[in-house]
């Protein structure tokens, strides 16, 4: 089982000073089991200087997640694929060449699905968007859910994988895609912590940190979370 957690934001959209810095999305999450790359920005040059400002080796990288197809979240795979071949990613149906001619192990998610130790993709969902998000149940403590830009809905997606595991939801993090105060609501009864992030917008941000002060967490490049046992 997983006990511990750390979430180390590789890019946002909001920078810190001495990190490179662009519109776009990658964490790195890390469990005693595994380490999951979620998403990967746009550019390879933000992949490979924050990567090493931050000390992460994507050689050790156990597998990757995209969230859907859309450059500001898949460009930097490249930069992964020549530092780890044949590195497995799990992607929502889609372009797929890409990432293949790059010389990743590609896998195509439909339906939920148990990836690795404690970890889910929520299957596709979205009509237009394809989109799929990853939830890790961390022992004692609940679901920690990652979402890319959230097209078929923060909230969905995250009852989706609550459903899924059976547990209750932690914390969901990353881009809410400017999204209508009755989604926050939602995401704010479904969850302990609400981390708007990526293509959010201020306005959800700011709402949040209003409306719900102890479940706001404010990430930007650079930002790590710890999550241990209980």
């Amino acid at each position: 089982m997983v006990s511990r957690l750390k979430l180390t934001i590789i890019n946002d959209n909001v920078g810190r000073e001495g990190m490179k810095n662009d519109w776009g999305w990658s964490a790195l999450l890390e469990s005693e089991k595994w380490k999951i790359l979620f998403d990967a920005d746009s550019q390879n040059e933000v992949m490979r200087y924050n990567g090493e400002k931050l000390g992460i080796d994507y050689e050790n990288i156990s597998l990757a997640f995209l969230s859907h197809h859309h450059w500001d979240h898949r460009g930097g795979f490249e930069y992964v694929a020549k530092k780890h071949r044949n590195l497995r990613i799990y992607v929502p149906p889609g372009d797929i060449d890409i990432l293949t001619s790059w010389g990743l192990d590609v896998k195509v998610i439909k339906t939920p699905e148990k990836i690795a130790d404690d970890a889910w993709s929520s299957g596709t969902m979205g009509m237009g968007i394809r989109e799929h998000a990853l939830g890790v149940k961390v022992d004692n403590t609940g679901i920690i859910v990652i979402v890319g830009c959230s097209h078929p809905g923060a909230d969905r997606l995250a009852k989706r994988l609550r459903d899924v595991i059976g547990e209750d939801i932690y914390l969901v993090i990353g881009g809410y895609h400017e999204p209508p105060k009755h989604v926050l609501d939602n995401l704010a009864k479904l969850s302990k912590l609400v981390s708007p992030a990526h293509c959010s917008g201020e306005a959800a941000k700011e709402y949040v940190k209003e409306k719900y002060p102890s479940k706001y967490i404010n990430v930007r490049t650079g930002s790590v979370i710890e999550i241990e046992n209980g």
